[in-house]
């Protein structure tokens, strides 16, 4: 099917040529350019191709990561592809190119891969012509295709940089299928200056070519700016910085071998997290009970390495083991110190490590504008990293955290981006924040890394011994409209919708000695060094599990034990996860809402007591069983007084003889064949060398007798309970 060719008309705003400036002739109306750019399109059209990439997945199958791009003059935005969608609808990239020799054409560098390239061709008189890079253009952002033979019927384009009358700016391309023709009066420039690199130059229109009215080409501009002073002359691809591609491939192959030097892929290892249980586990995000977490270390020039991997300060606690993967070997690290506010610690190598170091780039990033930088794109997979590097020029910035100004663009902005001299510019890491279930990417310039790297996150550390849960020491429900009314908060809690009602606090807990009180309303926290405060929105804090059971325990088999989550809720509440996330030690402001007014209190995170999570469990194995102390928590719910004593039943094996007994999780063992048990130790030591044993169990107010016999030849069915 033939394309439709239409015209589309636009007036760009900006030019380059000081006789263009100079001109003060009226301007042409709309159907002037229409007649223009039907004229132009007739006279130039034999210059002009269509330059068509197709991708192709690598030797693995796996498809490239990319986007290409190039900027439309037309629609004054940048046109760009998936490479990946790309390949699965098995169509081209396509930009437009220009004749400039029978078998030369230059076109935008869109920043593919030579090895992701599965063909490229120039499409001209509805034929192909296979095409090769040959060289780069840097500067003007562009490549030289050569094809193996001249193409028939192609014009090259004879460039007069002295071509005199008004000056247009003239270019084809394609959008959703149709060809579009662009014709616009090459108007006034606009001068820009870099007030942080002392960068002058002409703001200009890409990918065009400058004509005049008689159809004669004056130049090709390709980039978007031109250096205040060019000349006429040097605006032709004649007089443009040629880099061949074998030379522009060994540099970036330099660079890429500097850089594998330099960057190694690391393994962290953290402490097993006990496991939660029934609907807290269902909950859980999988990230928060990992054991391994990946990332990528940086050597730096000191030796020491800074390791992009995004610990929460609740992980950074469980860390035990950093090891570093060296020209395929094992390289253990020792932590040094977590960045403030992003996921990255440093670490120190147990032996020196190979190439010299990567520098930082200190300065602001915005002085590299117009710079040419290298993107390195990088991802760890625990003993191995994949690298790829793209050359980009910087053009485009961001002003991000605190202020620092990063490259803009997709790829940079997920890359690690240098100078072409080494120096680190900017790098992806993930952002701590508190009231985000998922972490978020930003690229981080090096000179902030450079600062926080010498003020470590004194909350972000390991912890020594077993698991530690961050806690206030309250119990706590969702609000709601009318207990907002009712407590004299709907006007700060948005009439319920934020805010944690306290309905418990534990004596001497940490909101205890703040001054807490139950009926108290937590609104906010806000962690030293944050400008926000984290709202508790109530839907992130509701209950985890409906009442428990415990008038139908007695039908739940055996084999369902392991399932049923624990009557008291998990310690690893939304709260404490919250909590955790600032850092045992780190510091914070909590506003509460008390007597109708809103109080702040600062406080220091604090770990809980042992809990049930975390206390050591007593296993059994004669008896199908495993125990613990009576925790904080389990105290709290089975409303125990100080004197009350035992051990809690935490797991019954299925057919085991505790569970022939009738014993079940979450009951309290009291006494052993007539002795107390007031503890863990002292329960081990009573059940020690017995064979049959007569034990007291409490479930909630009723205390039973129950019989375990001795394992001897098939196990006995449970002996009647005794009331006592």
């Amino acid at each position: 099917m033939k394309k439709s060719r239409n015209v589309f008309l636009a007036i760009l705003l900006s030019g380059a040529f000081a006789a263009a400036a100079a001109e003060t002739e009226k301007a042409p109306d709309a159907a002037e350019l229409r007649e223009l750019s039907v004229k132009l399109l007739d006279k130039l059209s034999a210059s002009l191709v269509d330059v068509e990439y197709f991708f192709r997945p690598d030797e693995n199958g796996k498809r490239p990561e990319f986007t290409v791009q190039y900027y439309c003059p037309g629609c004054r935005s940048m046109h760009s592809g998936s490479a990946d969608s790309l390949i699965e609808d098995q169509r081209p990239f396509k930009v437009p190119g220009y004749a400039v020799a029978p078998d030369e054409f230059i076109s935008s560098d869109i920043g593919a891969l030579p090895e992701w390239i599965e063909s490229l061709d120039l499409v001209f008189g509805g034929k192909r012509y296979p095409a090769k890079v040959v060289a780069y253009y840097p500067a003007q952002k562009s490549v030289l295709l050569k094809t193996a033979s001249p193409v028939p019927g192609v014009v090259p384009l004879a460039f007069n940089p002295k071509a005199e009358g008004k000056r247009f700016g003239f270019s084809r391309s394609e959008e959703s299928g149709v060809e579009h023709a662009f014709t616009a009066p090459w108007a006034p420039a606009t001068v820009v200056r870099n007030l942080g690199n002392g960068e002058t130059y002409v703001k200009t229109a890409a990918n065009v070519l400058v004509v005049n009215e008689k159809g004669e080409v004056a130049a090709l501009s390709m980039n978007d700016r031109l250096d205040v002073g060019t000349a006429p002359a040097e605006a032709v691809p004649s007089a443009w910085k040629q880099v061949s591609a074998a030379e522009h491939g060994r540099k970036q192959a330099e660079f890429k071998a500097m850089l594998e030097k330099n960057l190694y892929p690391v393994r962290i290892r953290l402490k097993p997290q006990k496991p939660l249980t029934g609907f807290a586990a269902h909950y859980q995000r999988r990230s928060e009970n990992r054991n391994e977490a990946d990332g990528i270390a940086i050597r730096m020039k000191d030796g020491k390495v800074l390791i992009a991997a995004s610990l929460s300060p609740a992980e950074t606690a469980r860390l035990s083991r950093i090891v570093l993967t060296v020209d395929g070997k094992e390289t253990p690290a020792r932590f040094v110190g977590s960045l403030q506010f992003f996921g990255a610690l440093v670490a120190e190598p147990e032996q020196p490590l190979p190439g010299g170091g990567i520098a930082f780039y200190r300065g602001d990033a915005g002085k590299l504008s117009g710079a040419s930088v290298y993107d390195a794109q990088l991802k760890s997979f625990g003993d191995k990293l994949e690298l790829r590097v793209f050359p980009q020029k910087l053009e485009s910035f961001d002003v991000g955290f605190r202020g620092m100004v990063v490259p803009a663009g997709r790829l940079l902005r997920q890359g690690y981006v240098f100078t072409e001299n080494g120096e680190l510019v900017s790098l992806p890491l993930e952002r701590r924040k508190l009231d985000r279930d998922y972490a978020s990417t930003e690229a981080v310039a090096a000179s902030m890394v450079l600062a926080l790297a010498g003020n470590f996150d004194p909350a972000n550390v390991p912890q020594e011994g077993e698991e530690k849960i961050a806690w206030l020491g309250i119990e706590f429900q969702q609000l709601g409209p009318e207990l907002a009314r009712a407590n004299k908060a709907a006007e700060f809690t948005e009439d319920g919708k934020n805010g944690l009602l306290v309905t418990y606090v534990y004596p001497d807990s940490p909101a205890a000695r703040l001054g807490i009180r139950t009926g108290d309303i937590l609104l906010s926290v806000t962690p030293d060094g944050s400008a926000a405060p984290v709202k508790f929105e109530g839907y992130q804090f509701g209950s985890e599990m409906d009442q428990f059971p415990w008038d139908r325990y007695d039908q739940v088999p055996p084999q369902y034990y392991d399932q049923i989550p624990a009557p008291w809720g998990t310690t690893r509440n939304a709260l404490n996860k919250l909590l955790g996330g600032i850092g045992i030690g780190g510091k914070a402001k909590l506003a509460v809402v008390s007597d109708g007014r809103i109080h702040e209190y600062p406080f220091t995170v604090t770990a809980a007591p042992e809990s049930f999570e975390t206390a050591e469990k007593f296993n059994d194995s004669k008896l199908g069983m495993s125990v613990c102390d009576l925790t904080y928590e389990v105290r709290n719910y089975f409303q125990l007084k100080p004197e009350d004593t035992g051990v809690l039943v935490a797991k019954v094996k299925a057919g085991g003889r505790a569970a022939v007994a009738g014993i079940k999780p979450y009951e309290i063992v009291t006494t052993v064949d007539g002795e107390p048990v007031k503890n863990l130790e002292s329960f081990r030591k009573l059940v020690e060398g017995r064979s049959e044993l007569r034990i007291g169990v409490r479930r909630l107010a009723v205390t039973r007798i129950v019989t375990i016999a001795a394992p001897v030849g098939p196990v006995a069915s449970a002996a009647p309970a005794e009331e006592e």
